[in-house]
Order: C-alpha cells, then sequence, then structure tokens
C-alpha cells in the first residue's frame, strides 16, 4: 500500500485537533455517538454487511482495520458522498470518513452538519479548511482542501482515535 500525503496531513491535523480543541469548535449536543445507523464503539461484528480494505497491527492498538459497505450510496443535503469507510480498532468502530469534491458541496455539508449536531461560532463557520464539532462520545470534523478541491467528514469517537493514530497517519482511497 502506498502512503498518500493528503491523508497523513489531514490525519495529523485532525489528531492535533482532538488533542487541543479549539475555543471556536462547535459542542455537539446530547450524547450523540452514532451517524447513519452506525454507532461508534460498536463491535465489527454487528455489522457484517462490512467488507475489508486493508488490515494492520499497531503498537498502542492490536488490530486495525478498514471496511466498506459495497454498493452503498449516500447523499447529504443534495452533496453526493463518494467514498465511506468505516475504521476499526481492536474490533470496535472507530470512525466513519465520508469523502466528497467541491467547495460548494462543503458548503451544503457544513449546513447540514449545524442542523444534525448543533450550530459552530462565527469565525469557526468561515474556516476553509477544518470546521470542528466535539462531544464526549463522538467528534465531527469537515475538511475540505482548496488545492485538490477534495474534502472529508469524519465521525470519530474521540478515545479511539487518539490510539489509531499513535500508530498510522493514513487511510486507503
Amino acid at each position: 500500500m502506498t502512503t498518500r500525503a493528503p491523508r497523513m496531513i489531514v490525519l495529523c491535523v485532525l489528531a492535533a485537533g482532538f488533542g487541543s480543541w479549539p475555543v471556536a469548535a462547535g459542542q455537539i449536543g446530547g450524547e450523540a455517538n452514532a451517524f447513519n445507523g452506525y454507532t461508534l464503539e460498536t463491535p465489527l461484528a454487528e455489522y457484517p454487511a462490512l467488507k475489508p480494505l486493508e488490515t494492520w497491527h499497531g503498537d498502542f492498538v492490536n488490530d486495525i482495520g478498514v471496511y466498506e459497505n459495497p454498493g452503498e450510496t449516500l447523499t447529504l443535503n443534495d452533496v453526493p458522498i463518494q467514498k465511506i469507510r468505516y475504521r476499526f480498532a481492536d474490533g470496535l468502530l472507530e470512525s466513519i470518513q465520508l469523502s466528497y469534491q467541491g467547495r460548494d458541496n462543503r458548503d451544503k455539508l457544513l449546513h447540514w452538519l449545524e442542523e444534525q449536531y448543533g450550530k459552530v461560532p462565527a469565525p469557526e463557520r468561515r474556516m476553509t479548511r477544518m470546521v470542528l464539532w466535539y462531544g464526549r462520545q463522538m467528534t465531527i470534523s469537515l475538511i475540505y482542501d482548496t488545492y485538490s478541491k477534495s474534502g472529508w467528514v469524519w465521525f470519530a469517537s474521540p478515545t479511539l482515535f487518539n490510539q489509531v493514530n499513535r500508530n498510522r497517519n493514513d487511510m486507503p482511497d
């Protein structure tokens, strides 16, 4: 497998963000810990439709695996999601990564995420590269790379995410 620099940069920024929360980040209301029927920290066995893409072993987490649900499609606020990846750490759902294209789609996703998980302060809303929502059981990152015009939405378990990213800083395409 090849390591892709943009993915590594995104994950390094995310890992740094999870360790020290920006003051302007949005707060997730309630105890949200799920997205689209997938609950963070749920065992892989609960999702038999998922198929493995890649697995590896790490120092802080024994087994890490990235999965997909073949044929799965998703549209959020008229934004077609290009790829959906599920990452498991020691058999528990650690994060969900959605990939999208285009600045207009980033803005539509920002609006949708604010409706679902809470408004972010005005300075944070205007940020192009990354907007964060955080809660005790789930953190959401909306990321956009102006150079490639690609973006990602991450739904992650803060506890498992930090453990996994001590090991590896990329996910497959």
